[in-house]
């Protein structure tokens, strides 16, 4: 009896091959499986996130391209209204032959306005392009015509040009007007035409 159940012990002990190495890769390779998919899926998130913020940033740009494309046609707008004070201001009622009357009420009043209107351009980071003293720059003006003068100088200015943004970044918002000397004389101070232009 005793003998019988110390060959049933032993018998327990007896492990047929393989069956261990069997249920020990089972796990394994389950485990790389979901280790793959796992892989797989962040991957996918990451493209998913790339591809939004890439879909925001296009988003923002076109908004701000928008905006800015509405500001510039009302800032042309108001630029001819600008024209049409300084075409104002030139020609002002006065009497033949004697300076203009600085107390004159409609004088007074096409000034203020003026001078507000520049106010507001100003806040919209819109200034004047300079042509005193300055050679003709293709970025800058636009040649209309030549006028007896000096080589690439500017012989006359016929509409005021203006630039938009800081200072350190302008970019051009309307381009100056300008009649260039043909290099037959010396240089000389532009003049300004634009009082000769039909009014419109």
């Amino acid at each position: 009896m005793i003998a019988d159940e110390q060959a049933v012990e032993q018998h327990d002990d007896v492990v047929e091959p393989g069956l261990e190495s069997e249920p020990a890769s089972e796990p394994e390779s389950e485990f790389d499986a979901l280790r793959q998919e796992s892989a797989r899926n962040l991957a996918g998130w990451q493209r998913a996130q790339a591809d939004y913020e890439n879909l925001k940033r296009r988003s923002a740009q076109d908004v701000r391209d928008r905006v800015q494309q509405s500001q510039r046609g009302i800032l042309l707008d108001l630029l001819d209204l600008a024209d049409d004070f300084e075409r104002a201001e030139r020609e002002a009622p006065q009497a033949p032959g004697d300076d203009p009357d600085p107390d004159d009420p409609w004088r007074k009043g096409v000034e203020l306005i003026s001078q507000k209107l520049h106010a507001l351009l100003l806040k919209q980071q819109v200034s004047r392009i300079e042509t005193a003293n300055h050679p003709f720059d293709p970025e800058l003006h636009e040649a209309v015509g030549q006028l007896p003068g000096g080589h690439n100088e500017i012989v006359a200015v016929l509409r005021t040009g203006y630039t938009i943004g800081p200072t350190s970044n302008p970019r051009v918002l309307r381009a100056t007007q300008v009649m260039v000397g043909d290099g037959s004389i010396e240089s000389s101070e532009p003049q300004d035409l634009a009082e000769d232009l039909p009014t419109e």
